[in-house]
C-alpha cells in the first residue's frame, strides 16, 4: 500500500459505502482532498462519509457556496475551491481558520491547493470509468498515520461492498495504487494561479 489503494465502484450507492467505511477511522484535525472530473461522484463521497458520522441534513456541493458545515459526531467543514481564482481568494475566505483541530475538513478540488494544507492529508481522486456508473477511487495517504486508517476502511468496505454487489467475485476489490505519474502532485483538471 506505499502507493496507496484504489477501488472500482459500480453505482454511487458504492461510492457511498466506500465513503461510509473512511468515516470510522477519522478524527478531528484529519484533512482530505478530493480531485477528479466534475460530476465524477466526489459529493457522492461525502454524503456517505458525513452520513456515517452522523449528519442528518442532506449533504449537497458547495460550488456555489464554497463552504458547507455540518454537524455529526465532530463538525464537518466540506469546501469547493473550483470557482476560486487564486491563492490569495483561498485564504480571503479564511482558509487557516477551516484547518480547525477540532473538525474534519474536506476539500473538492484540493489538489489546486495543497500547498496550503498540512504536512498530513488524505488525497482521493475519483475518475469515471467507461461506463457511466462506474467509478475508480485511488486513495494516496500523505503522511504515515493515513496507512493504518485506509487499511481500516479497506476490511470494512471490502465486506460491505461484497454484500452490496449483485455480482459474486474472490477476487479483491481494493488493490494497490500504481505510483503516481508526474502530474499526480499539481493541479490536474483546474488550475487555481497563485495571486
Amino acid at each position: 500500500m506505499r502507493n496507496g489503494i484504489q477501488v472500482v465502484t459500480t453505482s454511487p450507492d458504492e461510492t457511498r459505502i466506500v465513503g461510509a467505511c473512511l468515516a470510522p477511522t477519522l478524527l478531528p484535525g484529519d484533512v482530505i482532498s478530493l480531485s477528479g472530473d466534475l460530476g465524477a461522484g466526489k459529493t457522492v463521497f461525502v454524503q456517505g462519509l458525513a452520513t456515517a458520522l452522523g449528519v442528518e441534513s442532506g449533504v449537497t456541493s458547495p460550488t456555489f457556496t464554497i463552504v458547507h458545515e455540518y454537524e455529526g459526531r465532530y463538525p464537518i467543514i466540506h469546501m469547493d475551491v473550483y470557482r476560486l481564482d487564486s491563492f490569495q481568494e483561498v485564504l480571503d475566505l479564511g482558509f487557516e481558520e477551516l484547518l480547525d483541530p477540532q473538525a474534519v475538513l474536506l476539500v473538492e478540488w484540493g489538489e489546486a491547493v495543497t500547498p496550503l494544507f498540512p504536512r498530513s492529508y488524505l488525497s482521493i481522486e475519483i475518475r469515471q470509468a467507461a461506463d457511466d456508473d462506474h467509478r475508480l477511487l485511488v486513495f494516496r495517504p500523505r503522511g504515515p498515520q493515513w496507512l493504518s486508517k485506509l487499511e481500516g476502511m479497506k476490511e470494512t468496505a471490502e465486506a460491505l461492498l461484497d454484500a452490496a454487489s449483485l455480482e459474486s467475485t474472490d477476487a479483491p476489490r481494493f488493490v494497490d495504487a500504481p505510483p503516481e505519474g508526474p502530474r499526480d502532485h499539481a493541479a490536474m483538471d483546474h488550475d487555481v494561479e497563485e495571486g
